[in-house]
């Protein structure tokens, strides 16, 4: 039987690493793509037997708080870059020294790219909650940020950019449970 309950708008709030990326705009997306092998006989018209050969997960969000802390999760850094090339925590940083726009005192956090061949691996999730107020859930155990990272800064727009996370299995979990979840939150009358 249908259910208008379930019929919802809207997207949600996303945690990477726990962290809540805060305001997003535009649509959220998740996508599942699967790669399969059929098997056909030789003496029959169709397959007989369907395997799994690849499996890829993403979900894209366009952010629009612009922070270095965003943009440390949105290229896969869980902290700032220590002077050895060791990440760290959260830094300041003083960029007088290339410009003459600084203002005297004040300090800047900032955050190093180019040349890490690596990313951080963090968990994701996103959780959308309908006009009812259960929820829908989903969740990477293990993700990393994917493509590029573009800021627009336009003269009369709000400033978006779009971040798309690739899950990645975690192979001490149990083979169709190593990417991660969708949770439907049910209510019980």
């Amino acid at each position: 039987m249908s259910e208008t309950n379930n019929v919802s708008l809207g997207s949600g709030t996303l945690y990477l690493n726990g962290v809540d990326v805060g305001h997003l705009k535009g649509n959220v997306e998740l996508t599942i793509t699967r790669t399969n092998v059929d098997f056909k006989p030789s003496n029959m018209t169709a397959a007989v037997k369907r395997f799994v050969v690849g499996e890829e997960v993403t979900l894209k969000a366009s952010m629009a708080e612009l922070n270095c802390a965003n943009f440390r999760l949105a290229m896969g850094h869980s902290g700032a870059i220590t002077s050895d090339g060791d990440f760290d925590t959260v830094f300041s940083y003083d960029p007088a020294s290339f410009a003459d726009h600084s203002t005297a005192g004040s300090s800047y956090d900032a955050i190093y790219f180019g040349g890490r061949k690596t990313q951080n691996e963090v968990p994701l999730e996103f959780v959308h909650e309908r006009p009812d107020g259960t929820k829908v859930i989903i969740i990477f155990y293990k993700s990393t940020s994917q493509g590029e990272l573009m800021l627009p800064f336009a003269e009369e727009e709000v400033i978006l950019y779009d971040v798309t996370w690739l899950a990645l299995a975690d192979e001490d979990r149990t083979a169709g449970d190593q990417i991660g979840m969708i949770a439907d939150e049910v209510t019980t009358a």
